[in-house]
């Protein structure tokens, strides 16, 4: 195959995006069509990529500076391809109807080429410097399409990735001072022993940790949540940003440095991740909103990828990067069908819905299943990747000595609690969204109509491949894509036959409904029901979207939340408050210290020239007087 292709799949993106942005605003479905074509056309070339194996294109920009322009195509880069691709095919296929008859539709289809282009140069770039440029101009659109929500939570995104991103690029220069080049290829296994190779793990792993929306990275996706289309939220934190973050994070902590099991290192990833899943979990719980709920739960997701990482066997990496793939999936399935919903009620507002089972049922089914993937209940997609990971923490504490070794149960506990409360937060959103009578008038009033073709076909296929890289986990996502891309084989110490499991799964629902169906055929006794206690009664309506809010009330976390809710913890308020201080430092101390001190200068000139001027009173006499007095001073001092 020739390596060409490799610049056809940037290229075609931005040349397409171009040709949109010139498309006049009046003029309607030529830039879907556009965006459509492109995004299929770049698929297709996507997994003739991952077929070819490898590719390597290389031509001289900067010779002075020993920079070329370099991209390498190898079955890890390929297989972040396919999905880059998929997933920006997806988004513009969900958004034909979704964002139609919106404003600003020339931009909108231009930032999701560009998007996609630039992705796939950052992926396929063998050369640090090509691979900041790409890398920024993701950041650029990021801002882009953040504008179609509020401006103030683009700047927010744009400040926030900004600054890992300048973290990024000071620890590639000190990955070229250690090294001596820019080339991908070249770096490997740095030892992390000296203090410049240190400083450059960890700024870079800042870095790929913003990117892929841990904390404390990770406010802008939930402020963004609510009033950014959902098809931008499944396209960029949900798909695009995890994919490039966790790839970078696999570049630094596999390829470029020799990260050390049950390291310093490794301890710190493995906490970050845990305090990530716990902290994203818990905010889940109580948030009132389907957007910035599903957020939480991505922002969680974050978290299992970093400590699939940081056990630096072979299953804790497989482990990741399946739950990487699988995150892209049900996240963005959940996305779009929060766009379903609220396409139809106008609201995302738990209080004002409900009752929507009918009204959106393939919204609904696919939610379901997208929800249960995420929560890890087999034989989804979900489980087998947690599972994974699961195994990678188990084998951590088998190699290595000292304590950091130990830790292995802490991090499994963590792994294990945060996928209970997954499920227990994706209950909560579901009951509060589909489940029960709605909630309020205006949605009560909405007449059922048929659900959109390219918004449903959208989210039956990621709800799909929820379920088809569960049933089929070992032979198509760990066969297929995977271990070609670690080019290495795995044994797992545990047993999962996802083919058995579903089997029993199917078997126990089939005699649960043989149950229920022999129970409905005579109803021994009917008695009044109760909800907590309580009795019911026909004006009684229970909300999901209330389930958890004693957590709030509790005694140890009443102040967390409320500090959380007012942005204490907020590191995005932190460096904004800290750059606010700054200017006011520079002018008190600065501007105003001057100011003050020449006012005082002044104030005492003026002070002795009017005393000064008090002596002159225009009398002969008394200016004499004064002459006189001045030579006698005069003399007194040159005869002493």
């Amino acid at each position: 195959m020739d390596a060409s292709i490799l610049i056809w799949i940037i290229s075609l993106p931005f040349i397409v995006g171009v040709i949109t942005l010139l498309i006049p605003e009046k003029v309607r479905g030529v830039r879907e069509a556009l965006s459509l074509a492109a995004t299929i056309a770049c698929f297709i070339m996507s997994i003739l990529i991952f077929a070819g194996r490898e590719l390597v294109f290389v031509r001289d920009w900067i010779p002075q500076l020993g920079i070329n322009f370099s991209l390498r195509a190898y079955p890890l880069s390929s297989f972040i391809l396919i999905f880059i691709y998929l997933f920006g095919l997806l988004t513009s296929f969900y958004s034909l109807r979704f964002m139609w008859g919106k404003k600003r539709l020339r931009e909108y289809y231009a930032y999701i080429l560009f998007t996609v282009g630039a992705s796939a140069g950052a992926v396929l770039s063998n050369n640090l410097i090509i691979f900041l440029i790409f890398w920024g101009v993701t950041l650029l659109m990021l801002y882009g399409l953040l504008s179609f929500g509020k401006s103030k939570v683009a700047a927010k995104g744009l400040y926030t990735i900004g600054v890992s991103d300048f973290c990024l690029l000071l620890g590639i220069v000190f990955i070229w001072q250690i090294t001596g080049t820019f080339n991908m290829s070249n770096i490997y296994r740095i030892p992390l022993t000296g203090s410049l190779a240190l400083s450059a793990f960890i700024l870079m792993m800042v870095g790929g940790i913003a990117k892929a929306g841990s904390i404390p990275f990770h406010t802008w996706i939930t402020d963004a949540s609510k009033e950014t289309p959902a098809s931008i939220m499944a396209f960029l934190p949900a798909s695009l940003d995890k994919l490039l973050g966790i790839y970078l994070l696999y570049r630094i902590c596999i390829d470029f440095f020799g990260l050390v099991p049950n390291s310093g290192l490794t301890v710190l990833l493995m906490g970050i991740g845990s305090f990530t899943i716990i902290v994203a979990i818990m905010m889940a719980l109580v948030q009132t909103e389907i957007g910035r709920s599903i957020a939480y739960l991505n922002v969680s997701a974050a978290g299992y990828l970093l400590i699939g990482l940081a056990t630096s066997n072979s299953t804790g990496i497989i482990g990741a990067l399946f739950y990487l793939l699988s995150t892209g999936l049900w996240t963005a399935c959940l996305f779009f069908c929060s766009g379903a919903v609220k396409q139809l009620t106008n609201t995302t507002e738990f209080s004002a819905l409900g009752g929507l089972t009918r009204r959106l049922p393939i919204t609904f089914a696919t939610f379901l299943i997208a929800g249960l993937a995420i929560s890890g209940v087999p034989p989804l997609n979900g489980f087998y990747a947690k599972w994974l990971v699961y195994q990678g923490i188990i084998e951590s504490g088998m190699v290595g000595v000292g304590g950091a070794r130990n830790l292995w149960i802490l991090w499994l506990v963590v792994a294990v609690f945060g996928s209970a409360l997954t499920l227990a937060a994706f209950m909560r959103i579901m009951h509060g969204t589909f489940v029960g009578e709605p909630r309020s008038a205006a949605v009560r009033g909405k007449k059922r109509r048929g659900e959109s073709f390219s918004m449903a076909t959208s989210e039956i296929i990621l709800a799909g491949l929820c379920v088809v890289f569960g049933i089929f986990a070992t032979r198509i996502p760990i066969r297929a894509f995977l271990l070609p891309a670690l080019g290495e084989r795995v044994s797992f110490a545990g047993f999962w036959s996802p083919g058995l499991a579903t089997l029993l799964i199917v078997i126990g629902i089939v005699v649960g409904a043989i149950i229920y169906g022999v129970s409905r055929v005579r109803v021994p006794r009917e008695d009044m029901a109760f909800v907590g206690g309580e009795l019911t009664t026909p004006g009684m309506r229970v909300s999901g979207g209330e389930w958890y809010d004693t957590v709030t009330e509790h005694r140890g976390l009443k102040g967390v939340y409320a500090r959380a809710s007012k942005g204490t913890y907020n590191f995005y308020n932190w460096g904004a408050g800290f750059f606010k201080v700054v200017p006011y430092v520079v002018y008190t101390f600065g501007d105003r210290l001057v100011d003050y001190l020449w006012r005082g200068i002044s104030s005492i000139g003026l002070g002795i020239s009017r005393r000064m001027g008090r002596t002159h009173t225009g009398v002969l006499s008394f200016y004499i007087l004064w002459i006189v007095i001045g030579i006698i001073i005069l003399l007194l001092v040159l005869l002493r």
